[in-house]
């Protein structure tokens, strides 16, 4: 009794809940996705807990993940817990109230409507959260994510980190523009050759391995290079320089779609087959986060998801249900 009551009082209970993950995901890679954390730190939790209990719970060969017995048993005892918790949580749920501050960090060109979408939800269900948000480079941000200086961050460099999780929130696309001043604004046929030789205005992250690598080799390709007179990270600066007629540069179609209405910009070519930048949530697996933070991480991925839908698969689904039975367009 008194090595039950010992094991009972110095077991982690985070080891049994990653148990959990593990075995309802199928796998130790699939469980450190979900739970935003590093795989060997997934294994050593593993590890840990068969060495508490002095049994071993899963038969891990390549290619193969079977629970033993024992294992089975464990996990059956442990899912009915979690359910059990996640009942009492539930009905204390409307007493507690998140509170605390966010610290994000968004690369300023990457558009995400996800995270506009997650930040209006966010601050209706948890009021008293505040948030401390900065545009700051990508590479600037994986490294602090990393270091524990920023929460959450939101970028377009997905580098290999082991501290570091990546999940893709979104795409975007990015034309060339130059402002009223420009010599080629207006003129309707233009060809990438009319660019060469050009002044050129660019995002520090336009060269390769970087977040912006996409644009930098588009024009490499169609060999437009030109004179590179100015640079900046931040994309209201990029806009403010394009806009004067200092340069020529890249813009998000998102962010040039109403200055193109207005008549501020005007697009030059390629016109097709554009450069395609992803958009990264990008969160620490050494650092825990703290429950706000994965509450917002939580909403942030559901609307991602939400949003690839309607943007990618919704038209065919309301094609189909409009030829099967009549159904509404989405």
């Amino acid at each position: 009794m008194a090595s039950t009551q010992q094991l009972l009082r110095n077991l982690d209970w985070n080891l049994l809940y990653t148990y959990v993950v593990i075995v309802d995901e199928g796998s130790i890679t699939a469980a450190a996705r979900r739970l935003h954390l590093s795989q060997p730190s997934i294994s050593n939790a593993l590890k840990r807990l068969e060495a508490h209990l002095g049994i071993r719970l899963i038969e891990r060969k390549k290619g193969s993940f079977a629970l033993t017995y024992q294992g089975q048993q464990l996990y059956e005892e442990c899912a009915a817990a979690c359910r059990i918790l996640e009942r009492l949580l539930g009905r204390f749920a409307d007493t507690q109230e998140l509170q605390g501050e966010l610290r994000i960090q968004v690369a300023s060109h990457a558009h995400c409507p996800p995270l506009d979408a997650t930040l209006g939800l966010f601050h209706q269900r948890y009021p008293q959260v505040s948030f401390d948000i900065k545009a700051v480079p990508s590479v600037e941000i994986l490294a602090q994510v990393a270091a524990g200086q920023a929460d959450i961050g939101i970028g377009t460099v997905q580098k290999p980190h082991g501290s570091l999780a990546f999940a893709l929130l979104g795409h975007e696309q990015m034309g060339l523009y130059c402002g009223r001043a420009h010599p080629l604004y207006g003129r309707h046929d233009l060809t990438p050759a009319d660019l060469r030789g050009l002044d050129y205005v660019a995002f520090e992250s336009e060269q390769p391995k970087e977040g912006l690598q996409s644009v930098a080799r588009l024009r490499a390709e169609l060999d437009i290079s030109g004179y590179l007179v100015a640079v900046s990270p931040n994309e209201e600066e990029v806009l403010r320089l394009i806009r004067a007629g200092v340069g020529y540069g890249a813009l998000t179609l998102d962010t040039a779609k109403p200055l193109l209405a207005s008549g501020e910009l005007w697009q030059l070519p390629p016109y097709r087959d554009l450069p395609t930048i992803d958009v990264h949530l990008i969160t620490s697996t050494q650092n825990p986060l703290s429950p706000a933070a994965q509450a917002f991480v939580s909403l942030l991925q559901e609307q991602a998801q939400q949003h690839l839908r309607q943007r990618y698969f919704c038209q065919g689904e309301a094609g189909l249900r409009s030829e099967q039975d009549g159904g509404a367009a989405c």
